[in-house]
């Protein structure tokens, strides 16, 4: 008797550690399951992940930076508007070509008959004054803007106009300028020629951009003299002052807005 217990107190301690290793086993083998899940499911979201993204360039947004605008210079007119308004407010402008007589400003009426013999300060003139065309926009913003001026036999108001039927007179006076409050307009001399006085000279406003330069071939296409635009003509200009070909002639100076920086607005 005394041997059968002796016998199953060494058993016990026997079957303690196998219990215990069997169930260390068993949790070792649920952990691992559990962590196989787990992997699989973790690899499955990064493929789909992958497939989704695959081609797709990856960038790392830089940190904003903020950087204070460029500002420009103002325009600043070389001309005193304000004294020339106190004068007579129908100044709209002014119109200077180097090395020539002409350095005038620039007016414009509700017609185009009160500045042919009417000057500046609103007196009677023969030599009247230079002005824009009525029908124009007073700011020079009109497809094609007219201005007149007298031949006068003195060299004054806009007899030079006539020298550009010259070629070498042509080319060394190509550059134009009108100063007006806002900005400064640089011109080029396109083309000269002498016509007569009809109405189609007088043109300003246009239904498209090939009716307005089908208009500018069509005025210049029998220049006496003339020179290859810088750049396509995208605004028009005409210089009209008498000439003495025939009766009634007038000579006709052609000239465009040149594209270039803005820098002094």
């Amino acid at each position: 008797m005394n041997m059968d217990r002796k016998r199953l107190l060494l058993l016990i301690p026997a079957v303690f550690c196998i219990t215990i290793g069997v169930v260390w086993m068993a949790g070792d083998y649920v952990r691992k399951e559990r962590q196989a899940r787990e992997y699989a499911s973790l690899a499955e979201a990064v493929k789909v992940t992958e497939e989704e993204t695959s081609g797709e360039e990856i960038s790392i947004a830089e940190p904003e930076t903020t950087t204070e605008p460029e500002t420009e210079a103002a325009y600043v007119s070389p001309i005193d508007f304000e004294e020339l308004w106190k004068i007579n407010p129908d100044v709209v402008g002014w119109i200077t070509i180097p090395d020539t007589k002409i350095d005038y400003p620039i007016l414009q009426a509700e017609d185009n008959e009160t500045y042919l013999h009417t000057d500046i300060d609103g007196n009677d003139s023969v030599a009247g004054a230079i002005y824009l065309d009525f029908e124009d926009e007073s700011d020079f913003s009109s497809l094609h803007n007219v201005i007149y001026g007298h031949h006068m036999k003195n060299g004054s108001m806009f007899k030079d106009v006539v020298k550009y039927k010259e070629q070498p007179y042509f080319d060394q006076h190509s550059d134009i300028y009108i100063y007006t409050p806002d900005r400064e307009i640089h011109l080029k001399a396109l083309a000269a020629l002498y016509t007569t006085p009809d109405g189609i000279r007088r043109k300003t406003s246009f239904r498209s951009e090939e009716e307005f330069d089908a208009y500018v071939e069509q005025m210049t296409g029998k220049a006496i003299t003339s020179a290859e635009p810088v750049n396509p003509v995208g605004k028009l200009y005409s210089l009209i002052t008498c000439s003495y070909e025939f009766q009634d002639a007038r000579t006709i100076l052609y000239a465009y807005e040149v594209d270039e920086p803005e820098i002094r607005k």
